[in-house]
């Protein structure tokens, strides 16, 4: 019988529970609900890098793949932006 998957999907959803808790805490100091020391932030900075993905990749990712699509739509559908 196979083994259940179950067990990583339960640590991919505490590591999400984790990283949104650090960023409604840090959310809160911004916004003066909850008092952070220099030391607290600094902290919870460094494990949401570790945690959550940096959006300045995923932005060259995306821009790469798009670029990726538009060479598709040019081959299939003709070179021109009008279709000729």
């Amino acid at each position: 019988m196979a083994a259940r998957k179950t067990g990583r999907l339960n640590d991919q959803w505490r590591e999400r529970i984790k990283t949104s808790m650090l960023i409604n805490r840090l959310q809160d100091h911004v916004k003066g609900a909850a008092e952070l020391s220099p030391t607290q932030v600094t902290a919870a900075l460094g494990l949401l890098r570790k945690t959550a993905p940096d959006l300045s990749v995923q932005t060259l990712d995306t821009t790469e793949d798009m670029a990726a699509a538009l060479a598709g739509i040019n081959v299939r559908f003709g070179s021109g932006p009008t279709g000729d």
